[in-house]
């Protein structure tokens, strides 16, 4: 038996052939909602060409297939309303359609119930927490930016002298920043940021009472404007 004849048994097992037919599905629509390098389209690509060729050998139930698919678009509707319930749904779709894709009259081609059970498990709980949150966590904003990183306390890192000509680095928001200042600040020094130019933050030792630093940070906050 040849290499070729080898790999073409192996997919024609219903098990394997229906595990690549999720997996290449669900990882195009990963592929689609995350785009990146292409590694995920290609590898959808391949996953879905080697289930075609072993499912050719089966009895495929047209209905179960229509199933499976109807629950992959449920699971991409979930990514847009991101409900949960959606993709809930999309898991149920797709379990059912895991028992149906084979006719029901060849039991032997029947698919694991623990392959069905782990797989629509699995979907309901990526695309209905894992992918949600790391959806959101892309979305948004961050905390601190160049946007509304006006008042914000650090650290002087690296001393503001006149010998550096009053620049130096601090520590703002956990990055370490450009900064300038029109006094010596040492290192160790907390700080406050009282004006923004690009990506160097004009900074002010903070004072021993909040309210003047306050203060400051209103004054060139309406100088801005």
């Amino acid at each position: 038996m040849d290499i070729g004849q080898a790999v073409f048994d192996v997919i024609s097992n219903p098990n394997v052939a229906y595990a690549l037919l999720v997996l290449g599905l669900l990882t195009l629509v990963i592929a689609f909602t995350v785009p990146g390098t292409g590694f995920l389209e290609i590898g959808a690509g391949l996953c879905l060409l080697l289930a075609l060729l072993g499912l050719s050998r089966l009895p495929v139930n047209i209905a179960g297939l229509l199933l499976i698919l109807v629950g992959i678009g449920l699971f991409i509707a979930d990514i847009q309303l991101q409900s949960g319930l959606v993709a809930l749904a999309g898991a149920v779709t797709l379990g059912i359609g895991s028992l149906f894709l084979f006719r029901p009259d060849e039991r032997a081609f029947a698919v694991s119930w623990w392959l069905i059970l782990l797989v629509s498990g699995g979907s309901a709980i990526f695309f209905g927490f894992g992918l949600h949150r790391a959806l959101r966590a892309m979305q948004r904003q961050p905390v601190f930016s160049p946007d509304n990183i006006l008042g914000a306390h650090g650290v002087i890192k690296s001393p503001v002298t006149p010998e550096s000509r009053f620049i130096g680095t601090a520590q703002v928001a956990g990055e370490l920043w450009t900064v300038k200042s029109d006094e010596p600040i040492s290192e160790g020094t907390p700080v406050v940021v009282v004006q923004i130019e690009g990506l160097t933050l004009f900074v002010r030792a903070l004072a021993h009472s909040p309210e003047h630093s306050g203060d400051e940070v209103q004054v060139k906050r309406e100088e801005t404007k």
